[in-house]
């Protein structure tokens, strides 16, 4: 498969696109890719253009040859892949806006892909990814999925459970962290391997491994005062008495579970004083993001890019799939089927862990139990993921209901009865018929 790839990327529209072909253009070398497509939905048409002639002004400048289309019509795209990339937004960052404002009414959190917000983009992305993983058991049932979307945990556990289409689940945060004891160690991130453990925005780093020299120690002290080291997630120093109480460096997403009052506040603060949220935020990046874009001179990736949040997201992207390619067993952290991994969550459940990354897909590394300290958080956010996932699926709203009340970032079941009338009347169009 090294030579001759060819890659379909769902959200093809997307301003993380130019970065994931930056990617690809660093490592041609190792993975020569025949042919990009990028897929969108009308709503997103415009943007694509801008994105895919942007993305042809990068190849030339690189002097690589490379058969780069667009299209709104994914069928043959699907049919003929190698691999899929899946980084698609449906309702676009409009429905960003309502998850992260909707839950603020009931002084709950509003975020992409914790609590309620991240529920109702599960609920509107799930059928969709579903659509496209049946697409390809039927057209292209070799193909890979690489999955981005967010939930991506959540997404990718759906496509595993529902389907036969070999997936796996990426985020740019366990590299953010790599490269961050990388640089802390003076080490080259590919002399970093983490074992990580946990769930998709909720896993932690076990232990830690510089040129195979276990360093925990020296990398959990230098983690105490850590503020937020990722663009998207507000600043929180975890403090060194969390530190030593649980023993491993936590993802940054833990703080909207053990620090979610102040979350919040944060949050109200923002939307009341005119700032807006996150995706607000976003929105305005992106307007100068695809004005820099539209610059016939523009060759290389923007300044601007870096205040999106998607740091590193083509390394981790083009590592797994180089990796498949050319047989590589390299150590990631990816999101994969449970099986006998952790051994306190169901086999068929998706978990992010240490991984080998081969042709024949990932395969966890450093079986064994949760530590006591996070495994009762770990394992009721997997029973609301597992929940909603169903929920999505069978377009049920008992089980919508119980994933919610199972959340434990939603105050109580009163609220959660709210939350879903509100989140299933905004987001009406952009949901299955059914919905009730």
């Amino acid at each position: 498969m090294a030579s001759g790839v060819r890659i379909a990327v769902v959200g093809g529209g997307s301003s993380y696109t130019p970065e994931l072909m930056a990617g690809f253009i660093r490592h041609y070398h190792e993975m020569p890719i025949e042919r990009i497509t990028l897929i969108d939905v009308p709503m997103g048409h415009y943007k694509q253009e801008i994105v895919r002639q942007f993305s042809q002004r990068m190849w030339d400048q690189a002097n690589l040859p490379i058969r780069l289309e667009s299209t709104l019509d994914r069928h043959d795209a699907l049919a003929s892949a190698d691999f899929v990339c899946h980084q698609f937004r449906v309702g676009g960052l409009q429905a960003r806006q309502r998850d992260e404002t909707l839950p603020l009414k009931y002084h709950a959190l509003g975020q992409e892909t914790c609590g309620a917000g991240g529920f109702a983009k599960a609920l509107r992305t799930i059928p969709v990814a579903l659509d496209i993983a049946r697409e390809l058991e039927e057209h292209n049932p070799s193909a890979w999925i690489m999955n981005f979307t967010n939930p991506s945990g959540m997404v990718t556990e759906a496509i595993l459970k529902y389907t036969g289409i070999r997936t796996i689940g990426l985020c740019n945060v366990p590299i953010t962290m790599q490269r961050e004891i990388a640089h802390r160690f003076h080490a080259d991130p590919d002399q970093v391997e983490l074992d990580m453990v946990g769930l998709n925005h909720l896993s932690f780093v076990r232990r830690v491994y510089v040129k195979g020299e276990d360093v925990t120690q020296r990398a959990l002290y230098g983690s105490r005062n850590d503020s937020s080291y990722m663009a998207n997630v507000p600043s929180k120093e975890w403090g060194d008495d969390l530190i030593q109480a649980i023993q491993m460096i936590p993802n940054d997403y833990l703080r909207y579970y053990w620090f979610a009052p102040d979350m919040i506040q944060k949050e109200e603060q923002r939307v009341g004083s005119g700032l807006g949220t996150r995706a607000t935020e976003v929105l305005r990046i992106e307007k100068d993001l695809f004005a820099r874009y539209q610059d016939p001179s523009l060759v290389t990736l923007p300044e601007e890019l870096s205040r999106r949040g998607g740091a590193y997201y083509s390394d981790v992207a083009v590592n797994a799939m180089v990796a498949i390619a050319n047989d590589r067993n390299r150590s990631m952290v990816v999101n994969v089927s449970n099986g006998q991994t952790i051994f306190d969550l169901p086999s068929d459940a998706v978990v992010e862990v240490t991984a080998k990354v081969n042709h024949s897909g990932a395969h966890p590394l450093y079986p064994g139990s949760l530590p006591l300290t996070v495994r009762g958080l770990v394992q009721q956010v997997k029973a609301y993921e597992a929940l909603t996932i169903e929920a999505a699926v069978r377009v049920n709203r008992d089980l919508a209901l119980a994933g919610l009340i199972a959340n434990p970032l939603v105050p109580s079941a009163k609220v959660a009865e709210h939350l879903l009338h509100d989140i299933l009347e905004a987001n009406r169009e952009d949901l299955p018929e059914g919905w009730t």
